[in-house]
């Protein structure tokens, strides 16, 4: 009998007993030796799928309800990006982490653009890391029940309302042309405006560029994204610098990353769908949670706030507190 019966004749013989089972977690990995690890150390907390071959581990997913999804990135048969891609696609509801012992740029910017996955941990990880992230992975997806998502539409008939934070004028130009008509557009050429914004109008969605005056103000999306949990933000970038990636995902939770320059089409179903997704999160406060980021102190010390700016701050965190 393979794993994957096992697990289903546990599942059968706990319900029967009427035991509470424990929450489902999948890891698929090439090397077994990594597999017996994550295994044991998980052990005692989770009900524990492992496998090196990708259509089983969809297969499990696909027939089971599985909280966290755990995907190497190198592997022979097929990248982990592609296999948390299709684990979105079966099972969205699941919680998905993406684990991999190199930078690669294409994986970094695949797992946020396709796999929207909730982190993206670089190997050696530290077992205390990855108990604390799968855990509270877990957290949230114990808590958040998918029936109960809805689309969420403005019945006021006020127009949804769109953020660019830009010091040039060419991306709001070219959004203003674009999206005028469908939504209201305002525009930021600093953090003190961004904030005035934030605290008096409600934003749905956040273009920005990742340089500002020749300014790295990834600490500033950081902020947003902590003060304002429903907002969603578009990132353009070069896609230059993998550990700025990976620190989008994991401190930002940034919903794309979209090239310099940006082709309309693809600003169009970008902008679209993250309008979608703001709905979806406005509608459920648990939905919110699968896209958190915890509050970090030094992004405050890394960025020149002015006493304005942390007036507004304060009044935004006191309007988003869930």
């Amino acid at each position: 009998m393979n794993e994957l019966e096992n697990d289903t004749s546990n599942k059968i013989s706990t319900a029967e007993l009427g035991v509470e089972a424990k929450p489902k977690l999948a890891f698929i990995d090439d090397e077994q030796r990594i597999l017996r690890s994550m295994k044991l150390l998980f052990r005692k907390t989770h009900d524990v799928f492992i496998t090196t071959d990708p259509t089983e581990y969809i297969d499990y997913i696909k027939n089971n309800h599985v909280h966290v999804a755990v995907s190497d990135q190198r592997m022979p048969e097929r990248v982990g990006v592609d296999i948390l891609r299709e684990v979105k696609d079966v099972s969205p509801s699941t919680m998905r982490i993406l684990l991999t012992g190199y930078a690669d740029l294409n994986a970094i910017i695949g797992s946020i653009n396709d796999g929207e996955i909730y982190r993206y941990l670089t190997k050696p990880c530290k077992s205390e890391e990855l108990l604390a992230v799968v855990g509270r992975a877990t957290e949230i997806a114990l808590t958040y029940n998918p029936d109960e998502d809805a689309e969420q539409f403005d019945s006021s008939g006020n127009k949804q309302t769109l953020l660019v934070i830009d010091e040039t004028n060419e991306l709001i130009e070219q959004i203003r042309k674009q999206f005028s008509n469908n939504y209201k557009v305002l525009h930021a050429q600093g953090l003190e405006e961004a904030y005035d914004y934030l605290a008096n109008e409600d934003i749905g969605v956040c273009i920005t560029d990742i340089n500002v005056s020749g300014e790295n103000i990834a600490p500033i999306i950081f902020t947003l994204k902590q003060d304002a949990p429903h907002l969603v933000v578009l990132v353009q970038t070069e896609f230059q610098d993998a550990g700025l990636l990976i620190d989008l995902i994991n401190k930002g939770q940034v919903y794309r990353c979209l090239p310099k320059p940006m082709r309309a089409s693809l600003l169009e179903i970008s902008v679209n769908r993250a309008f979608q997704h703001h709905a979806k999160l406005k509608a459920s406060p648990e939905l919110v949670k699968r896209y958190e980021v915890e509050h970090d102190p030094e992004n405050d010390v890394r960025i020149d706030l002015s006493s304005r700016v942390r007036s507004l701050i304060g009044k935004l965190r006191k309007r988003f507190s869930l």
